[in-house]
């Protein structure tokens, strides 16, 4: 194993009955050790007669682990804007129509390479890419989400044209309250918060964008299954057996 370099402010102390005293330990990981590696061992406390008193376990990452993408394209291009044609995902890379209707749903299919602090799905309208409401505008709100299990993985989420009107339980619970967008043309921002991330640093999200959704023959809606999961919802069509939020198994279609 690699070992890591320890400097101390000062290589002794002395502490008088009842006192304390401080001591500065720097650790720099070995520089042979791979980026994006961790690394950890102990500091060692002795007395004046070599003895150990104390033994402080550290740990350390080498490199910058805000710099790990979280939304990783893989193979196949994600995020994909998408449609559920039998058991196939078909992408679809520009402008597109739902009905909302007989299994029309607009799908969201996303790869996480590196768990994500939070995850979320913002509706902007399309004509100036602004949030549909300045608070109250997203469908999908979660905290921790973990990454995928493989590396061509992904996460499928179904939206019913509803957005999340409620801060009371993150849109998870009896208090929730969901609002209907309107017929109209809106894009869907999809960001993640990586982990260990700042919310409030703009370099700690990675956003992506989908081509224009337009809602449209807005009736009564036959998705009524809601499943709920961490703090948002997600709908599954009553003819699919297919969960929204779990990993997809089923053919992808560019």
């Amino acid at each position: 194993m690699l070992g890591s370099a320890q400097n101390f402010s000062s290589p002794s102390v002395t502490v008088a009955p009842g006192s304390s005293a401080s001591v500065n330990v720097t650790i720099t990981p070995n520089t042979g050790l791979a980026d994006l590696a961790q690394f950890g061992g102990y500091v060692v406390v002795r007395n004046s007669e070599g003895a150990t008193v104390a033994r402080v376990p550290y740990a350390g990452f080498k490199g910058d682990y805000q710099g790990i993408q979280a939304l990783a394209p893989t193979t196949f291009g994600f995020p994909w804007l998408a449609r559920l044609v039998g058991t196939s995902y078909v992408r679809q890379t520009g402008p597109s129509t739902f009905t909302l209707q007989g299994g029309d749903i607009p799908y969201f299919l996303v790869h996480l390479d590196h768990p994500v602090a939070k995850l979320q799905f913002e509706v902007l309208n399309a004509s100036n890419n602004r949030p549909v409401h300045p608070v109250f505008n997203k469908f999908v709100d979660l905290e921790f989400v973990g990454r995928n299990s493989t590396a061509t993985g992904f996460l499928a989420f179904a939206w019913d044209g509803t957005r999340i009107h409620s801060n009371m339980d993150n849109g998870n619970g009896n208090n929730s309250l969901f609002k209907t967008v309107p017929n109209g043309s809106y894009v869907v921002r999809i960001r993640a918060l990586k982990a260990l991330g700042n919310e409030n640093n703009p370099a700690h999200w990675e956003s992506w964008t989908s081509p224009v959704i337009t809602l449209a023959v807005r009736k009564t809606s036959n998705l009524q299954q809601k499943t709920r999961f961490g703090g948002s919802f997600f709908v599954s069509h009553p003819s699919q057996t297919w969960p929204p939020i779990r990993e997809a198994t089923v053919l992808c279609r560019a």
